[in-house]
C-alpha cells in the first residue's frame, strides 16, 4: 500500500510540474493566432492548441487519479474543491465568502471535469482580485435534461467588485482584452475570460457576463453534460472517398483525437468518416459501407468492446476489420480483443508505421468489395 501511495505522489508531482511548460506552450500559440494567418495554419494551430487542452487534461486527470483512484470524481466534488481554493485568500481580504452547491452523484470525463475546474478558476480567481470590499457568491446546479435537450450545470460567480463598464462589456470575451478596472489594478494578458470562453463553446456551452442591480459582476455558465451538436457526424467528401484506397470509420469521443487520426490516413491516401460515439458508429454503419473500423476503447456511455458487439449484429459488417485504439494496453486482453471480434489493437499515442500496417486490412476489404462490384 505504500508503495501504491509513493507511485500516486510521484505521478501527481510529474503531472503537476507539467503543468507551467503547457501552460507556456498554449500561450504561446494563442499569441501566434493573432497574426495573420492562412487558412491552412489557422486549422492547424486550432489542432496544436486542442492537443495542448488535451494534455492539460490528461495532468488534470492523472492529478485526481492520484488522490481518487480510478473513478472520475462527482460533479458536486469538484465544484466545491475548486471553490474552496479561494476561500482563504477571499477571506484573507475580509470579503464575505458564500458557496451553495447542488448535492450530485454525476460523475465527469476528465476533459469535461478540466474544462469545469479551469472555467471555475478563472472567474473565482478574477472576483477575489477585482473585489475589494463586500463579498463572493458561488451557485451550482444541475438542470435535468428534457426531450433531446441535454442536462446541464449551471454555475453563476457574482461579486461586489468594481464591474465592467457599459462600454467594455461587447469586447470583454475578446482576447488581450481587459476592464479599465482590470488594468488600474493588476499586469494581466488579457487572455483568461477569452480563454473560458472559448473553452466553454468548445464544450457546447455558454459564459455571459450580467451586471447585478447592487453593481459588481455575475459570470453565468451553462454547460451541456453531454456533447452538443459541435461533436456530429463529419462525412468525407464523396469525391475523396471515390479516389481513395479504403475508406475507414474512425470512433473516439475525443476530437482533437479524430482530426489526428484524419490526417494521418489522408497522408495514406485513405479517406475517413469520423464519429464521437458508438452510438453515432452504429447508425453510419446502417448508411455506409465502410472497409475497416478505428474504434476507440475507453468512450462514455458505451465503450469501445460494447460498440464492437453491436457492430457484428449489424446485417452488412461480416468481414469488416474491427481495430481497436487505446491508451490502456496494459488492461487489454488478446484473447478478450479476439472474441470481441478485433483484428489488431493500436496503442496511443499512435505510431503512425503500425497504423499504416494496420490499414492493409482496409486495402484488401477495400480492393475485394471492387472485384466483386466489377463481376
Amino acid at each position: 500500500m505504500d508503495g501504491d501511495q509513493d507511485q500516486n505522489h510521484e505521478i501527481a508531482l510529474l503531472a503537476h510540474d507539467l503543468r507551467t511548460p503547457l501552460s507556456a506552450m498554449k500561450l504561446t500559440a494563442e499569441l501566434i493566432g493573432v497574426e495573420k494567418l492562412s487558412p491552412v495554419q489557422v486549422e492547424r494551430l486550432k489542432l496544436l492548441i486542442r492537443s495542448i487542452d488535451a494534455l492539460s487534461d490528461m495532468t488534470g486527470a492523472l492529478l485526481l487519479t492520484s488522490e481518487t483512484g480510478d473513478r472520475a470524481p462527482e460533479l458536486s466534488a469538484i465544484a466545491a474543491d475548486t471553490a474552496e481554493l479561494f476561500r482563504a485568500p477571499a477571506e484573507a481580504k475580509g470579503l464575505g465568502y458564500k458557496v451553495e452547491i447542488e448535492a450530485s452523484k454525476i460523475r465527469l470525463e476528465p476533459v469535461r471535469a478540466g474544462a469545469l475546474r479551469r472555467v471555475m478558476t478563472t472567474l473565482l480567481d478574477n472576483a477575489v482580485k477585482y473585489t475589494d470590499a463586500g463579498k463572493i457568491s458561488i451557485s451550482f446546479e444541475i438542470l435535468p435534461g428534457k426531450g433531446e435537450t441535454p442536462a446541464e450545470v449551471r454555475l453563476a460567480v457574482t461579486d461586489t467588485g468594481p464591474g465592467i463598464d457599459p462600454m467594455e462589456r461587447r469586447r470583454l470575451f475578446k482576447p488581450y482584452v481587459r476592464g479599465t478596472a482590470g488594468k488600474a489594478r493588476s499586469h494581466g494578458s488579457g487572455l483568461g475570460l477569452w480563454g473560458a470562453s472559448q473553452l466553454v463553446a468548445d464544450h457546447g456551452g455558454r459564459l455571459r457576463l450580467k451586471s447585478p442591480k447592487a453593481g459588481g459582476c455575475r459570470f453565468e455558465m451553462s454547460l451541456p453534460l453531454a456533447q452538443g451538436a459541435k461533436e456530429s457526424v463529419v462525412r468525407a467528401d464523396p469525391a475523396d472517398v471515390s479516389d481513395a484506397e479504403a475508406h475507414v470509420l474512425i470512433v473516439d469521443d475525443n476530437e482533437t483525437n479524430r482530426r489526428l487520426l484524419s490526417a494521418l490516413l489522408e497522408s495514406f491516401g485513405i479517406s475517413c468518416d469520423q464519429v464521437p460515439s458508438g452510438m453515432d458508429a452504429l447508425k453510419v454503419i446502417l448508411e455506409t459501407e465502410y472497409d475497416a473500423v478505428l474504434l476507440d476503447l475507453h468512450m462514455p456511455v458505451m465503450d469501445g468492446l460494447e460498440t464492437a458487439a453491436r457492430i457484428r449484429e449489424i446485417g452488412n459488417t461480416e468481414g469488416l476489420p474491427l481495430i481497436a485504439v487505446t491508451a490502456a494496453m496494459e488492461s487489454v486482453g488478446d484473447k478478450r480483443m479476439r472474441q470481441a471480434g478485433f483484428v489488431e489493437v493500436l496503442a496511443k499515442p499512435l505510431s503512425p508505421s503500425l497504423l499504416f500496417q494496420a490499414m492493409e486490412h482496409a486495402r484488401r476489404r477495400h480492393a475485394a468489395r471492387l472485384s466483386v462490384s466489377a463481376t
